[in-house]
């Protein structure tokens, strides 16, 4: 069995943008074992969606926030087109590679703005000012490469382990982090009574897309996605501190997209105090989920379990083993809990 932290920083170096998660997908199809098959629009679904038993699902989106081919000038700089939420702070000098969809070759640059005398040193450059510089000295250099309008373009990062081997530090932690716990528990955990689906999700970042084609086709019992979101223990980060690294998974009250199921909270809050798992509560006040589609497509018991991440939608994000595995432990306990204890599902 892969270790968590190898796993995740494997999942952490691939590249998925919304749309183009092929890489990811192969991935996770290759990690988890079991039957699955992939639909139309990129989802993944692990586990049987034939079966006549109470279904559990977990899921997890595999795309992450990134850019695509804009323009590109005759003299071969590179403009570029956000999707998810960008910062402009955090985007400007930092080193990106594009992939080639047409041949599949990676091409590295540098994200690079013409200063200009209106600019104000305090103010933040607009991402559609800036370029890439691939340092290259024509567009039709770049074609012969085989970049094209389109081709995705995300930090050009590896991921790797804190001084104290205690956190992982890389890109994509939104969301590969999940896919890596929903990875695990689908391998840990052997269900007899019910089946166990693991869902990932294509296309969150841009607009929480996949779920909504995925929910339809999973009709879980009981839904639980997985996802993170910006701790609030940094300097200044919030007045009260919260989602603290360390602490374990927050259990989601509330999403822009989703109310939390809040007796399938408590019920997973019990089981983490009974078998002494660190957990936090949590509220996303600011972001939505995959919740939201589920929840609303049939109305079934739907919970978001967050995981405290550093540094969200930036080159390098920070989060703590500990805490995925707590995540990974909790929610094999509460799925082994409903295969082991005949749950009533409609008690939630």
């Amino acid at each position: 069995m892969v270790a968590t932290d190898s796993l995740l920083m494997a999942l952490s170096n691939l590249d998925a943008l919304p749309g183009q998660e092929t890489q990811v997908q192969r991935a996770l199809q290759e990690t988890i074992e079991g039957p699955n098959r992939k639909d139309t629009f990129g989802n993944v679904y692990f586990g049987d969606l034939e079966a006549k038993k109470k279904k559990v699902a977990l899921y997890a989106h595999m795309d992450e926030v990134g850019f695509f081919v804009h323009r590109i000038t005759e003299d071969g700089f590179v403009y570029f087109y956000p999707i998810g939420g960008w910062w402009g702070h955090v985007v400007l000098g930092q080193q990106v590679r594009a992939t080639c969809r047409k041949n599949g070759a990676v091409l590295e640059g540098v994200v690079g703005t013409l200063p200009k005398a209106s600019h104000n040193m305090n103010d933040v450059v607009s991402i559609s000012e800036m370029y890439i510089d691939f340092g290259v000295h024509s567009k039709a250099e770049l074609e012969a490469a085989g970049l094209q309008i389109g081709d995705m373009i995300l930090p050009n990062t590896q991921a790797k382990k804190s001084f104290n081997q205690e956190k992982v530090i890389g890109k994509a932690l939104d969301n590969r982090v999940a896919c890596t716990i929903m990875a695990q528990v689908k391998n840990r955990v052997q269900t007899k009574k019910i089946e166990l689906i693991g869902v990932a999700t294509v296309q969150e970042e841009a607009g929480t897309r996949g779920s909504k084609v995925a929910a339809s086709q999973v009709d879980g019992d009981v839904n639980i996605v997985i996802d993170v979101a910006n701790g609030k223990d940094t300097p200044k980060a919030a007045e009260v501190p919260n989602r603290i690294q360390g602490d374990g998974p927050g259990l989601v009250l509330a999403d822009k997209t989703a109310l939390g199921n809040l007796k399938l909270l408590d019920y997973c809050r019990e089981i983490a105090e009974k078998k002494n798992i660190p957990w936090q509560y949590d509220l996303l006040g600011g972001g939505g989920t995959d919740a939201g589609s589920v929840q609303l497509f049939a109305g079934k018991p739907t919970l978001v379990v967050c995981i405290p991440v550093r540094y969200c939608h930036s080159w390098n994000s920070i989060v703590k083993i500990s805490d995925i595995e707590a995540t990974i432990e909790l929610l094999s306990a509460v799925v082994r809990s409903f295969d082991e204890g005949g749950i009533d599902f409609e008690q939630f």
